[in-house]
């Protein structure tokens, strides 16, 4: 996880928010966490989590609109504080709906496509401002902390809970807080644009696990749905604006 999130730091700086968030926003934090917890508690628990996580995910799209709508009247501790409550909102409204995968796909791209037409449009462009040595260390240190923290949960907590926790917004949310402190509120939503374009190849990503991972061995699961992952944000790229 470090080295992701300092690639996907670089990125931002070098092709800008869109692009950047849009990199940011592959299954670069749920894919580790999915595969360990495929690992340590076997591919069936994995799957299983799935529809759980379809749900969950409804809550990072939301997190992401909240985020860019309450970042330009708030700083960001309170901005990422209630955007967090919304996640959590829909993660308790989630618990014990038993939704069909089909059902929680359609759900999900309906409210992607929705938000991303509705999704607020910055008119100014962020000033580049050069960043402390810690700024990358510390997005690796928050994003690894979390990571591990619900990887070594996912026992505990079962594959209901597992699976709405496995979309957290973790990378999003440090994307946004660290952008939005450091650049302002509009750098913050061109960054979370990004990450939301590519919302539609990590519903092709949970897809995948609940398919692929019990059918053959895990890495090569998960190898084939990263691929998968790619291809399909190859064709949202092209609508960053």
């Amino acid at each position: 996880m470090p080295p992701l999130i300092g690639g996907v730091t670089l990125a931002v700086r070098k092709w800008g928010e869109g692009l950047g968030g849009w990199i940011g926003g592959f299954p670069w934090v749920a894919g580790p966490i999915s595969f360990f917890i495929a690992l340590e508690n076997g591919a069936a628990f994995a799957a299983s989590t799935i529809n759980s996580a379809l749900l969950g995910s409804v809550g990072t799209i939301l997190f992401a609109l909240v985020y860019s709508i309450v970042s330009a009247r708030l700083t960001w501790l309170p901005t990422v504080l209630i955007s967090y409550m919304v996640f959590f909102v829909v993660a308790l409204l989630s618990l014990g709906r038993a939704v069909p995968i089909p059902a929680a796909v359609a759900l999900n791209l309906v409210v992607l496509t929705a938000v991303l037409y509705f999704f607020p449009k910055p008119k100014t462009k962020a000033e580049f401002k050069k960043q402390p040595v810690y700024d990358i260390p510390l997005r690796m240190l928050v994003t690894t902390f979390f990571v591990v923290l619900l990887t070594q949960a996912a026992e505990y907590l079962g594959p209901t809970w597992s699976g709405i926790l496995t979309p957290f917004p973790i990378m999003t949310s440090t994307l946004a807080v660290f952008t939005h402190s450091q650049q302002g509120s509009d750098a913050a939503a061109r960054i979370l644009y990004g990450l939301l374009l590519a919302g539609y190849g990590f519903v092709a990503f949970l897809v995948g696990v609940a398919w692929l991972v019990p059918q053959m061995p895990i890495g090569l699961a998960y190898g084939i749905l990263t691929i998968g992952t790619m291809v399909v944000n190859g064709i949202t790229v092209r609508l960053i604006r």
